[in-house]
């Protein structure tokens, strides 16, 4: 039983990262560089929206305590608030190959931020599974070249949002409330973010229309339902296995971006990706057979 939930751990983190590569072409697609604000504030209205719906439909809506709302603001700040906004402005000025690459390296930074807190103790298989997955995006930048566009400025500012994910994951992971399953979470975490980015594009003028236009463009709205599973998916996963397991799906955004760009644009796959994708996926099985789990001291 224990080994066949290890498998199907895995097969959703290969899922889930199929779903972050897709979110990051599609970020492309709506190009709100210019916007980031009026964007959020609609993308986080239809994940809210749905969120409470499955919660009504499930009788789980649940009361916003003090502490809640705080774990839920933070949390929020560091999944949606500021890694979205950064995405919306980088996204149409650098390379997808070169931004999925950055994605690549939450892994790095969580191990670095839970060992700097001592969160976890080191281990071979760890170390050995990181080391996998770094050589395996080493091959990739190495292989195809991105080292002329790598040091771009737009480059190093996307550095903020596998930051901000490794900081998120490992936040929730070490204060997840009492009693709130994953869904609950999702929709608190929507709706603290929500609240927030509507203030915010208040604050700097934004009118009515200026959040409404996203309604009516197509690729909005597949955005919108693909970020939808992936953040359901994400604190799904993150619930059961732990932050270090789930934040290795980053790793194979790279590999999964290939399949997307086979798929839609009729990319090419090279013998370098195929190498660094197996590589990355040793790194995956390899990490994802142990259990590795920070401490939970709940917030409420």
């Amino acid at each position: 039983m224990e080994k066949l939930n290890q498998y199907k751990n895995t097969a959703l983190l290969f899922v889930l990262s199929s779903l972050w590569a897709l979110h990051f072409s599609l970020v492309k697609f709506v190009e709100a560089d210019d916007s980031p604000l009026t964007i959020l504030v609609s993308l986080l209205t239809v994940l809210s929206a749905l969120f409470f719906i499955f919660l009504f439909l499930q009788k789980k809506l649940f009361k916003f305590t003090l502490k809640k709302s705080l774990f839920f603001s933070v949390a929020g700040m560091f999944a949606y608030i500021i890694p979205l906004s950064v995405e919306f402005v980088v996204a149409p000025k650098i390379e997808a190959g070169i931004l999925t690459l950055i994605i690549s390296v939450v892994p790095v930074f969580t191990l670095i931020i839970i060992w700097s807190f001592r969160l976890l103790n080191v281990t071979t298989k760890l170390v050995i599974g990181t080391l996998s997955g770094l050589v395996g995006l080493v091959i990739l930048l190495y292989g195809n070249n991105f080292n002329n566009t790598s040091a771009n400025i737009w480059a190093f500012y996307a550095l903020i949002i596998p930051l901000s994910y490794a900081f998120d994951a490992i936040f929730m992971e070490k204060f997840w409330p009492k009693n709130l399953d994953s869904t609950q979470v999702a929709f608190g975490e929507s709706a603290a973010s929500l609240i927030f980015v509507i203030i915010l594009s208040v604050f700097f003028g934004n009118k009515f229309y200026d959040h409404y236009q996203w309604f009516t463009i197509s690729s909005f709205w597949i955005l919108a339902i693909i970020t939808f599973i992936e953040v359901w998916l994400f604190f799904y996963i993150l619930n059961r296995v732990g932050a270090v397991f789930v934040n290795l799906s980053s790793y194979l955004v790279m590999p999964a971006g290939f399949l997307w760009g086979y798929l839609i644009f009729g990319e090419i796959f090279t013998f370098i990706k195929l190498i660094s994708t197996l590589l990355i996926c040793i790194s995956i099985f390899m990490i994802g057979n142990q259990q590795y789990r920070i401490k939970n001291i709940p917030i409420e």
